[in-house]
């Protein structure tokens, strides 16, 4: 519930920023034949809140890319570059 309200608050542009990233994290998991259970089962995470994230509806903190990273082969960095949107 304060998830959501703390989602409902954001600015439209935040809300993209969520968007964008959670789109990002999707195709990189995809490229690396990854499902979700896959990913949640590395990083011991429900797999409600990992489509949660990729559906841009969490704000994922720092910690949490860092291991979704690891988990699929990445740097975090490639979550941010939004030139393919």
């Amino acid at each position: 519930m304060f998830i959501l309200h703390l989602v409902m608050n954001m600015t439209d542009k935040e809300k993209e920023h969520l968007k964008f990233l959670g789109k990002k994290i999707a195709q990189k998991r995809r490229s690396k034949k990854l499902s979700q259970l896959d990913v949640c089962a590395l990083i011991d995470m429900e797999k409600s809140n990992l489509s949660a994230i990729e559906n841009g509806r969490q704000n994922v903190t720092a910690l949490t890319l860092l291991k979704i990273g690891n988990a699929i082969g990445v740097e975090i960095k490639e979550f941010y570059d939004f030139s393919t949107h």
